[in-house]
């Protein structure tokens, strides 16, 4: 008995791969901005939780020194708000303050998972980690940033001078993802900054409330933008 030959398998024509080809391109146009946008904003949620931790660091080295901080900037700019040691002046200064004080045990809590530049990232030849070792020309940096009212010495546990205490500042903002230039929102968050305040609560604040001052500031050092950096936290304090 004779069995029926098999139908033979039609193959697409070029036509209908194009045309497949082009629905699964725009499914992926539209996807991936989708897909972009949640993993930003998982980490901004990282990097919110990140900030409430240093500012625990914050508190823990308070109670340990009579309610004094580290809590300012160094050197005359106050663009200098996130160092955490000089290598100008061989010396620890404002974050690494903590590290001498070995309260440093999560150092990845310190820095944004946004971020894209090197300066502000941990362990990069540009900053490298731990801060120092002693004698190392070579600044580094935390990813956050201080409160930049207060001009702080390095070390400042051994060389005295104007210390601020955590109590005065009250509900103002006390840290925040970096403010320091333009480019530095740029190259994480980009349309706004994670903020905690003095009395431990956190949000986030869009670009729009201080991007005013913040236009003004060089992305080199200058204390020319030392009263645009007021103006960014006076803006922080008030959202």
């Amino acid at each position: 008995m004779a069995h029926p030959r098999p139908g033979r398998r039609r193959a697409f024509t070029l036509v209908e791969l194009l045309v497949v080809i082009g629905i699964v391109a725009a499914l992926l146009a539209t996807l991936l901005p989708t897909l972009g946008r949640a993993r930003e904003s998982a980490r901004r949620a990282v990097c919110l939780s990140n900030l409430r931790q240093v500012y625990q660091t914050t508190q823990t080295y308070a109670f340990q020194n009579g309610g004094a901080v580290p809590l300012g900037y160094r050197s005359g700019f106050k663009q200098f708000n996130s160092m955490a040691y000089s290598g100008t002046s061989k010396k620890f200064c404002l974050f690494g303050v903590f590290y001498l004080r070995k309260l440093m045990d999560q150092p990845d809590v310190f820095f944004c998972p946004s971020n894209d530049d090197p300066q502000s990232s941990r362990g990069t030849e540009k900053n490298p980690w731990p801060p120092g070792p002693r004698g190392s020309a070579v600044n580094t940096f935390v990813g956050y940033g201080f409160r930049p009212d207060v001009q702080v010495p390095d070390e400042v546990q051994t060389a005295g001078g104007t210390v601020p205490r955590l109590g005065d500042f009250g509900t103002k903002a006390v840290l925040a993802d970096l403010t320091a230039t333009p480019q530095r929102l740029d190259l994480r968050h980009k349309t706004g900054v994670n903020v905690v305040y003095g009395d431990g609560s956190g949000r986030w604040v869009p670009r729009t409330a201080f991007d005013d001052p913040l236009s003004k500031c060089p992305n080199s050092p200058d204390a020319a933008a030392n009263p645009y950096q007021d103006q960014i936290w006076e803006a922080l304090d008030r959202y």
